[in-house]
């Protein structure tokens, strides 16, 4: 194949994953917008993307699809543990959004590359490589300019945000290990049923959790419903199904770049839209650990992110 033609070939997905990881970075304002809680809003996101999804994708209850729309009890029982640490992470995350804010929240969110990365050397004896290493030193390191330059006078609150979003890491790091494993015996049953059943899942499980934070679980206006219907439809549906689409279809150093839009842009949204002010120490703390995450993003030749991503 010539050069141009490959260029071609890679053009398409490429502004696929463009467009996708762009729209993704817009999640964290959704939670800012509205005006109900972090647990509910989290529900409603994975409801309405479960019902947005129906839509997209047909009848699937009709007889002659429902059985490659039902997993085996098996892939289903992964896909449930999946979905009960994606709620954990959606949980952790919209808290974090609203004790930090968009930027800082997503970019802790995004050390799950790390837990992936740990899980896969401890546990399935994966090879490390310096990548990991260098990238988790400067993570740490952007980090520590972001958030150790006045911590002793930061209330409690900011502190409890920073624990939750790196919770959120852990967790969604399970999440994807969880939902991997099932993809991987899914035979005939789509993707986006998976996706389904996890939206599903998810949904039940943070529906529980709402009453016992003392949230309204019911919005009360139509600009919250408004809202949380461009939340699951973009961030939820529109987004990783176009990711999910053009990942296979790029080399891994692309797909890392494409997906470090997610964090950068978080950030612009919080300096435009919510008066975010970042000084000199701030830009070099965000840009170290976003370095150090592209490192941990890529494993030899292959992404971590090898899971068409449910959430986050």
């Amino acid at each position: 194949m010539s050069a141009s033609s490959s260029t071609a070939t890679l053009r398409t997905p490429l502004i696929e994953m463009l467009i996708g990881a762009s729209v993704i970075s817009s999640s964290a304002v959704f939670v800012r917008w509205v005006e109900i809680g972090p647990a509910a809003s989290a529900f409603w996101r994975m409801a309405l993307a479960g019902v947005i999804l129906l839509m997209l994708l047909g009848q699937p209850w009709r007889r002659d699809r429902m059985r490659h729309w039902r997993p085996d009890g098996r892939t289903l029982g992964l896909v449930m543990f999946g979905a009960a640490f994606l709620a954990l992470d959606l949980w952790l995350w919209h808290r974090s959004i609203l004790y930090v804010g968009v930027g800082l929240a997503t970019l802790l969110a995004n050390f799950q590359v790390f837990v992936l990365a740990g899980v896969g050397a401890l546990v399935f004896g994966e090879r490390a490589g310096w990548r990991l290493w260098v990238g988790l030193l400067m993570g740490l390191v952007g980090l520590a300019l972001l958030l150790a330059p006045g911590w002793e006078h930061v209330d409690e609150r900011f502190r409890l945000g920073v624990f939750y979003g790196l919770g959120t890491a852990l967790a969604y790091g399970v999440f994807l290990l969880a939902f991997r494993a099932a993809q991987a015996r899914r035979q005939q049953t789509p993707n986006e049923a998976l996706q389904w059943w996890l939206c599903l899942g998810s949904a039940a499980m943070l529906g529980v959790s709402v009453p016992f934070g003392g949230e309204n679980l019911i919005p009360t206006s139509a600009h919250d419903w408004l809202i949380l219907f461009a939340y699951a439809a973009i961030a939820q549906v529109l987004g990783w199904l176009v990711i999910g689409r053009a990942m296979p279809q790029l080399p891994a150093g692309i797909v890392g770049l494409c997906l470090l839009l997610q964090p950068l842009l978080a950030y612009v949204w919080d300096v435009l839209l919510f008066h975010k002010h970042l000084g000199g120490m701030e830009l070099l703390g965000i840009g170290l650990s976003l370095a150090g995450i592209f490192l941990g993003l890529l494993r030899g030749d292959q992404p971590l992110f090898t899971v068409r991503r449910g959430e986050a």
